[in-house]
Order: structure tokens, then sequence, then C-alpha cells
């Protein structure tokens, strides 16, 4: 862990490197109620930052567990969704510093609802229907793209 004037720095001179994760069941989209910056008091999909030296795969599976307690979960549950860059004018370091987050969201499907558990980062979680996230201004454009992106996959899976 970087103390706070060091992770500062970073934020403020380089690009977090993040992975957000797209848990899916019956048509709903998981997305937690952010209780930091940027985005508090947003729905946002689960997700955090790589560690140095943590490979993509451990940081999926530690961020799959710490943020909504999913355990059992591999890496070949998972798919990439590509490459997305995040920009937000704050972060969680100061309200006048800007986060820019190289994002690798990744989302994997579920028969039925897992059992997820709340974690500090978010005040709670619940399931949204991905057609209206994906057209609602109550939610961020992320996850608007997100959920946009995710219903073409299903649309493809289909056809």
């Amino acid at each position: 862990m970087l103390d706070v004037q060091t992770f500062r720095a970073v934020v403020e001179n380089s690009p977090l490197v993040s992975i957000d994760i797209c848990l899916v069941c019956d048509g709903q989209i998981l997305l937690g109620d952010r209780n930091n910056e940027p985005l508090k008091g947003e729905w946002f999909t689960p997700g955090g930052r790589t560690h140095k030296n943590e490979s993509w795969q451990d940081a999926l599976l530690r961020i799959s567990e710490v943020e909504s307690g999913l355990s059992d979960v591999t890496i070949q549950d998972f798919s990439l969704m590509g490459m997305w860059d995040h920009f937000y004018e704050n972060s969680v370091v100061d309200k006048d510093v800007s986060t820019h987050y190289v994002n690798l969201p990744h989302y994997t499907s579920f028969q039925s609802r897992p059992t997820i558990v709340s974690d500090d980062q978010h005040a709670l979680f619940k399931w949204f229907d991905l057609k209206s996230v994906s057209v609602e201004a109550i939610f961020h454009p992320y996850i608007r793209n997100y959920s946009i992106w995710l219903l073409d996959k299903m649309d493809n899976i289909h056809d």
C-alpha cells in the first residue's frame, strides 16, 4: 500500500489501471451505491485498481472477492469487455485532483443471483434491469455504456 502523499502524486501524474466487474443475471446487472469519490453516491459496478506487481488475473479475483464476496469464481468465468478510459474531475485523494483510469472491465453471467457481501466501498448493492440502465439518465454514462455493450453481447449470443 502507498502512503497518502505518494498515492496523491501518482493520481495527479499518471493513469491508474483498474478492473470493473459486471455481474449479470436474468438481464440485470449488479450495481453498488458508491461510498467514495470519484462517483460517491452513484450506482456503479464493483471494481478497483490493480496493485504494483499484481497480475490483472490476480487483481480480477481479488476485486471480485473483496468488493462482492465472490470467492468461488475463476478467471475462466470472466470475459474481457475491452479497454476503456474513465476520466473523472475529482479523486479519492482530493476534490480538485482529477482521476484517469485505464479500465479493463470484465463480465460474467450467473444462472441464479449469487450471494453478494457488502463492502466498505458501497453503501448497498442492488440489481438493475440492463435495458433501463442503458437509457436512464440517473445512471452514469460509463455504466450506461457497459449496459449497452452487455445488451449487444447478449443479443449476439442469441443470434
